[in-house]
């Protein structure tokens, strides 16, 4: 006789899979449950101070353009000419150390007072041909924003505003031949 074994029902292992989801999951509720989201970033220069906690002290971090609105607003309380040069080369100054919400803010105001070197600025900084992402406010070129700031800048008869409006216009020409159909929007401002 042998002594052969009648197999019995297979055995079910757990599907792997399923381990390494719920972990997957697991990481995910733990990383959500522990970050740190309700911060601001610190500005370039500033040293957060930590408590005994181990906690950082959000009062003493300073919320991205606050510098710039505090700024502006001396400048209005002593009602006098406002000091465009100034404001544009200190927005400069908060460019150069990354903080481009303060910069984009004092660039901003500077263009809206007339000043050209700011309108040209700003066109610059949203020109899709000029476009660099780390030195600006924005996530990617804006043509129509570019046009109107080398447009008023262009208005006041500053001949590389004119240049400027001329080179979009080539860019949008070329640019919408082939589908783009921000440059095509760009093209209905010439017509």
């Amino acid at each position: 006789m042998s002594n052969m074994v009648e197999p019995g029902p297979p055995v079910r292992r757990p599907n792997p899979l399923i381990w390494i989801g719920l972990i997957v999951i697991g990481l995910i509720i733990y990383i959500f449950l522990s970050a740190d989201r309700g911060g601001w970033k610190k500005p370039a220069g500033e040293v957060a101070e930590v408590g005994i906690s181990g906690e950082f002290e959000r009062s003493l971090l300073i919320p991205p353009g606050m510098r710039a609105r505090q700024y502006i607003a001396e400048i209005r309380e002593a009602n006098q000419p406002y000091p465009l040069a100034s404001v544009f080369e200190k927005g400069s100054g908060y460019q150069n150390e990354g903080s481009l919400a303060d910069a984009h803010l004092l660039y901003f105001f500077s263009a809206r007072e007339g000043y050209l070197p700011a309108m040209m600025k700003l066109g610059e900084l949203a020109d899709p041909v000029l476009f660099r992402a780390e030195d600006s406010l924005l996530d990617r070129a804006d043509v129509i924003q570019a046009y109107k700031w080398y447009q008023k800048a262009a208005a006041q008869g500053h001949q590389p505003a004119v240049d400027r409006v001329r080179n979009l216009r080539s860019w949008a020409t070329a640019e919408s031949k082939v589908g783009n159909a921000d440059a095509r929007q760009l093209l209905l401002n010439f017509e």
